[in-house]
């Protein structure tokens, strides 16, 4: 069965996140190891981490991802900046690795001030901090708008240049895949996406975040909606889940949640895709 889940959370434990992932029956799911929007990551006891294994294996959750932190920026102009990232990225990394975590899924930052190559060369030298990883391998997430990430010539490029042991592919963001230019809700569309990732490799798609757009085609604005709610819409997602090239990859939602049955609703629509396109 293919893997489709959601981003849980790890509110009051990191246990939380695989008991939502079962009341959800998910069987993936994606965490954040801190807030997000915070430096600070805490230890977790070896208690917590020998249950959540446990747990984990239990109830037969894979792949599991774990979220780079938003505020990592290796490029940054301000030294400090770059030194708080890379202490950050190899803490987060080395936890996910510890947890067992199968990928850690970054966004790189980008610099108007900054070429390609300079962009590289640190984002290389950030990455180069963090030593060998055991299980974990990292992913790069495509963006709604960048030089570097936005489209997939240049997401490719990137992966390539940086050249890291710890690298293990690419993530899509179907909505900033869809911010980016390409109108999966369209053949058109569709064709390109397919066009690009055939010439520069489908095989390093290892995860795709499953979100609609609030924005349009091209926007170069990252706003998640609910599956079938945006403009890329039901038959969009139809096209884009009928790819045979993607048929395995699994699937995380990380669209609008106030509760856990926004998280419900969701998955039934793409349970609901895939089973159509199955019969």
């Amino acid at each position: 069965m293919r893997p489709i889940g959601v981003h849980t959370s790890i509110k009051n434990s990191l246990i939380n996140s695989i008991n939502e992932a079962v009341e959800l029956k998910c069987n993936t799911f994606q965490i954040f190891l801190h807030s997000p929007q915070v430096w600070q990551i805490p230890e977790f006891e070896q208690e917590i981490i020998d249950e959540f294994k446990s747990l984990r294996e239990l109830h037969a959750l894979n792949p599991l991802i774990v979220h780079a932190s938003y505020l990592i920026n290796l490029i940054s102009s301000n030294p400090k900046t770059i030194a708080s990232s890379r202490y950050l990225l190899k803490r987060e990394v080395l936890m996910a690795d510890l947890l067992g975590a199968d990928y850690y899924v970054i966004h790189l930052k980008d610099n108007k001030d900054m070429d390609k190559n300079e962009i590289f060369a640190k984002t290389r030298e950030g990455f180069s901090k963090i030593g060998k990883l055991e299980k974990c391998k990292i992913l790069i997430e495509n963006t709604a708008k960048s030089k570097i990430t936005s489209k997939i010539p240049d997401l490719i490029e990137t992966f390539n240049n940086i050249n890291n042991e710890n690298l293990g592919g690419i993530c899509i963001d179907t909505c900033h895949l869809f911010a980016a230019g390409y109108d999966i809700s369209s053949d058109d569309g569709i064709s390109k996406f397919i066009e690009e990732s055939n010439k520069y490799g489908f095989d390093l798609i290892k995860l795709i975040h499953l979100n609609d757009s609030k924005t349009s085609a091209g926007s170069e604005i990252d706003r998640h909606e609910h599956i079938g709610k945006g403009h890329i819409g039901i038959k969009g997602f139809e096209n884009f889940l009928n790819i045979k090239e993607l048929s395995n990859v699994p699937l995380i939602l990380e669209t609008p949640k106030k509760s856990l049955q926004d998280d419900l609703k969701n998955l039934s629509t793409v349970r609901e895709i895939l089973k159509k396109l199955e019969s």
